[in-house]
């Protein structure tokens, strides 16, 4: 087991001060390679299986499933220290995915900055809204240069609720994250970011996970009688933790049916 508390003062001053950190090397080539080939071989998996076939790209939730080498990342000594220098031991990883990105032609008029947390953003009152979470973003294919799907962001802007929308999209301050294979960037969820376009030659791969404190989950396992159960009412069953939701319909509410909303009427949230 490795130690925790090696101490990584610069790497959390930089991360509390910009929002974001830069870790390099923190995989070796040969693990660089590994994963590369573990990524290709979901990827091929859910591209055969997908209504469109060709080349697509892929951002699959809840991943850890597919490949059992995934689950060393989970752990890795250098990343869960910055993890936990910051948020303190009592944590867990709540949120994962897995992104492939191939190069892409036409340019993008979405708007895509962004702070992670979904609904957490509209529902806590606070300025700036508190952390919540960390974010790690490892990367397996070489972003060196600008315009390969790098990783955007905004440095400091973790301590704003909101940013101004420039009329070409363009936020004044914003920078492309040069990451070799093999380097990670761990960040606040609250820093705005998004992922550029990818207009190289090569397909960008990326795994991440976020961390949060072990408490933002249900704390207590009620394990209620089938008997109990079976006559709760549909809210009631998601007050207890039993609704049957998906992470999205959890996470973005405003897009699906949320029984406590019907319970209370439109003067609810």
């Amino acid at each position: 087991m490795y130690a925790l508390t090696e101490p990584s003062t610069d790497v959390v001053t930089h991360l509390e001060t910009e929002g974001y950190v830069l870790l390099r090397n923190v995989l070796p080539p040969e693990a660089v390679a590994d994963f590369s080939l573990a990524v290709d071989d979901v990827w091929r998996r859910h591209r055969d299986t997908a209504p469109r076939r060709g080349v697509t790209p892929l951002h699959l939730l809840a991943f850890l499933n597919e490949d059992r080498r995934f689950l060393d990342l989970l752990d890795q000594p250098r990343v869960l220290t910055t993890i936990v220098d910051v948020l303190g031991p009592n944590i867990f990883m709540y949120h994962c995915h897995l992104d492939v990105h191939p190069p892409e032609d036409a340019p993008s008029h979405r708007w895509l900055w962004h702070q992670d947390g979904g609904i957490q953003n509209r529902d806590v009152e606070t300025d700036p809204r508190p952390r919540l979470s960390l974010k790690v973003a490892y990367f397996l294919t070489d972003l060196r240069d600008p315009g390969r799907g790098n990783f955007l962001v905004v440095p400091g802007s973790h301590v704003r609720n909101t940013l101004p929308r420039p009329a070409d999209d363009r936020l004044p301050g914003a920078i492309p994250v040069l990451a070799a294979p093999g380097d990670v960037v761990v960040f606040d969820r609250r820093l705005w970011h998004m992922r550029g376009p990818n207009h190289s030659d090569r397909v960008r791969k990326a795994l991440f996970f976020a961390y949060t404190y072990r408490w933002i989950r249900p704390r207590d396992d009620l394990d209620l009688d089938a008997s109990i159960a079976e006559h709760l009412t549909p809210a009631q069953r998601q007050l207890v933790g039993l609704d049957d939701a998906t992470t999205f319909d959890r996470w973005m509410p405003d897009h699906t049916a949320l029984a406590v909303r019907d319970l209370v009427g439109e003067g609810g949230p």
